[in-house]
């Protein structure tokens, strides 16, 4: 069961990596717009942000509820905002979804 839970960890991990750099890459050109990936990577954050409550939870580890529902919200949040961002090629969803990004990136490592 560990080595589930560490997979989950490296996918939750490539996944927030797949968003940031994209952010990243998209911020130097002229008109930065959500694109199919973020949808992509947000859903993956999802996937394995909840295998991993899962997986911590079958093995009675400690699980703290309120960082991970706000950590839930804000990675709904993002796919949320990357789908529209998709659909209507507007910049106003691609910075939304770079602000809950580095959100949720705060939440993960400063919230103990």
């Amino acid at each position: 069961m560990e080595s589930l839970r560490y997979t989950f960890l490296v996918f939750h991990l490539f996944g927030f990596a797949a968003l940031l750099g994209g952010i990243f890459y998209q911020v130097r050109g002229k008109d930065p717009v959500a694109g199919s990936y973020m949808v992509t990577s947000a859903v993956i954050q999802l996937v394995t942000g909840a295998g991993l409550i899962w997986t911590r939870t079958s093995m009675d580890l400690p699980v703290p509820h309120a960082k991970m529902g706000v950590k839930l919200a804000l990675d709904l949040l993002v796919a949320v905002a990357a789908l529209i961002g998709m659909r209507n090629r507007q910049a106003w969803a691609f910075y939304a979804v770079a602000t809950f990004t580095a959100a949720a990136a705060v939440v993960a490592v400063v919230w103990q």
